[in-house]
């Protein structure tokens, strides 16, 4: 089970954006959207602009991956509908070796980058971000790679495995 009032998680290394905004807040009736990711968090002026895009009357939360897994295992988002978006998947395992109960993750737009793997068109990987998804799915956790809810789910481990 999701840590509470966890209702989607997401690897995106946009963030946030029109997709995420829009579709997946909507599809999952998100009331928060949570950015996790410790270079974002750094970065103030990179946060500004990913203030701008968060839709008005939805909450937001731009954390490092340690507070927001205190603030995740602490039930201070209780009674809300948090959709959890970072960078990459040693985002999702930290949150997970400090307690955050996640069960599934949905892998969206990874650019390509040096050295990276082409899994599917969006979703480029590093070898070692193979081996983290790897990692997460014998922690019992559901990958699928899919852009927007419309589209069909595809199960990330059938093409991970093949690495």
């Amino acid at each position: 089970m999701a840590s509470k009032g966890l209702v989607h998680v997401r690897i995106d290394d946009r963030l946030i954006h029109g997709q995420v905004a829009v579709y997946w807040c909507n599809a999952v009736g998100a009331t928060r959207i949570m950015l996790a990711n410790d270079a974002m968090y750094a970065n103030e002026v990179q946060k500004a602009a990913l203030r701008l895009a968060v839709p008005a009357g939805l909450k937001s939360s731009f954390l490092d991956v340690k507070t927001a897994a205190a603030n995740l295992t602490a039930g201070k988002y209780d009674g809300q509908k948090v959709i959890l978006v970072v960078r990459r998947p040693s985002d999702i395992l930290r949150l997970m070796d400090a307690g955050v109960e996640i069960d599934a993750v949905n892998v969206g737009n990874v650019p390509a980058r040096e050295g990276t793997v082409s899994l599917y068109k969006t979703i480029n990987l590093l070898p070692e971000e193979i081996e983290e998804l790897k990692e997460l799915n014998s922690r019992g956790v559901k990958l699928t790679g899919k852009m927007v809810p419309d589209n069909s789910e595809e199960d990330l481990m059938i093409t991970l495995n093949k690495f």
